[in-house]
This record gives structure tokens, sequence and C-alpha cells, in this order.
């Protein structure tokens, strides 16, 4: 239980995060979440850990929530934003992954699109904004801790809570919420929607995290509980019409990930 009350306390001292999309008439969420899903493809293709997009999300996220004159050019300019939220990965993999992406792979990924030097120089920007504070727990964190007080290792169950994880590192929104809430929302789904019976033990080790986090009675705990809930509904109705997804991505105004026009699915002719 120290280590979520050290990362509470933790994450009482970092600065929220906005919807600064509200800021913005050029990038909107869809952009976002056209970025999540590329990075998704890269981490896949690479062999690289799915939740390491979570942590580039969150550095993006409090990037584009600060006030320096970069982040508000990458509001300005597709362009600018793709690099952002690319930049963001190599520094997440950089940090979190036990294998290095080199700045010359992610070229090549972006098949030329952006140079190495802007690449570096759009990290640097970014680590600035962040003042270098890339260990600030994540909602996955939070997540993984909770798992991990409770011994809940029922794959079924731990499956479907990165389900939900993943389904928030998607939406912007989320990002706005404490990240202990997002976390610990993700496991409470996922004890209503699975067959896994808890233990006293579990039960009890539980009510101490809802206290230790201040989850008790919070409208933000329902709230992302709720909105978690509807997408994964939305999800599921979309798993049932697999055909008629081919159909609309057909239809789609994003770029395809290999139109040369863009290295990623955002529409930056727009």
């Amino acid at each position: 239980m120290d280590s979520i009350s050290a990362m509470h306390l933790q994450e009482k001292k970092s600065p929220r995060c906005s919807n600064y999309f509200h800021r913005s008439s050029v990038v909107d969420e869809s952009c976002r979440t056209a970025m999540v899903n590329w990075l998704f493809q890269i981490s896949d293709a690479l062999s690289l850990n799915r939740e390491t997009v979570g942590i580039a999300m969150s550095f993006l996220d409090r990037f584009l929530s600060s006030s320096t004159a970069r982040s508000a050019k990458a509001l300005d300019d597709r362009h600018q934003f793709q690099l952002a939220a690319i930049t963001a990965y190599f520094i997440a993999v950089k940090i979190y992954e036990p294998v290095q992406l080199g700045v010359d792979m992610l070229v090549k990924l972006c098949r030329g699109f952006y140079e190495q030097s802007a690449i570096l120089a759009m990290e640097k920007d970014i680590l600035y904004s962040l003042e270098w504070r890339v260990s600030s727990p994540t909602a996955l964190d939070f997540m993984r801790q909770i798992l991990e007080l409770l011994t809940l290792n029922e794959p079924s169950f731990v499956e479907n809570s990165q389900r939900h994880m993943g389904n928030a590192t998607s939406d912007v929104h989320f990002s706005t919420f404490a990240p202990s809430v997002v976390g610990a929302a993700c496991v409470a789904i996922s004890f209503r929607e699975s067959n896994v019976s808890p233990s006293s033990g579990q039960l009890s080790f539980w009510e101490q995290i809802c206290q230790e986090l201040e989850l008790n009675d919070s409208k933000e705990f329902f709230d992302v509980q709720q909105r978690l809930q509807s997408k994964s509904s939305h999800s599921k109705k979309l798993r049932n019409v697999g055909s008629a997804l081919t159909t609309l991505s057909s239809r789609s105004s994003y770029i395809n990930v290999g139109d040369a026009r863009s290295p990623v699915s955002i529409n930056v002719n727009v």
C-alpha cells in the first residue's frame, strides 16, 4: 500500500492535463485517435509493448496542455501534431522498452516525412515542457499496482482491465482526470464484468485502496466508469460488425498508413 500512497502523493503534485483541443481549430480528437491507432500498429510490427503507447500519450497530453510556444504550434499544424505524437512515442520507448528505437529507424517508419533533426528538436521541446519529469505515475501504473496488490492475475481479468485501459488511452477525455481515478476505474469495471469472485481479503484491500486514493463518493470515479462502460459497449458493437468496418474504413477521410502523403493516418492536406 505504501507504493500506492507514494504514487498518489506524486500525482497530486503534478498539474492536470486539459482538453487542449478547445484551443485548436485545426487538430481535433480524431487526429489523436488516429495517432494512437498508428502507434499501436507500430508497436505490434516492432514487437514492442502496446502499453508504451499509453505512456507516450501521457507525455503528449502533458506537452500539449502546457503553455509553451511549441505546443501551441503543434495544435495549429497537423504536421507538427503528428511529429509531437511520434516523438512522444520515441521518448517512451527509449525510457521504458528493453530495446532502443533509433531515430534513424523512426525516420524510416515515417518514410522520410520528418528528418532526424526535426525529431530530435521536438524531443528537446517536449522534455523541456515536461520539465524532464518523465516518471510521473500514469493511469497504467496505478492499474498495474492495484492488480498486483489485489493479486489479481486471472488472465481474463487482466486482459479486460487492459482493454479498458486501451480505450482510455484512445480518448483524450480521460487525460483530464487523475491517473489514479482512471487506473482504478479500469479495475472496478473489470470486477463487474468478469466471473472472478474476489476473496474477503481482496475486497478488504480494495476498500483500503479506494480510501487511500479518495475514491469513495468521488464523482470523477463514477464519471470515468460510466464513460469507459459506454466505450466498451460501443467497441463490442463494432466487433460484431467487422465486415462493415472495412466498408467504413474505405470511406474514411483519413489517409491510409500506406499513403505516401503522410506517415500516419491524419489528413494533413485539409
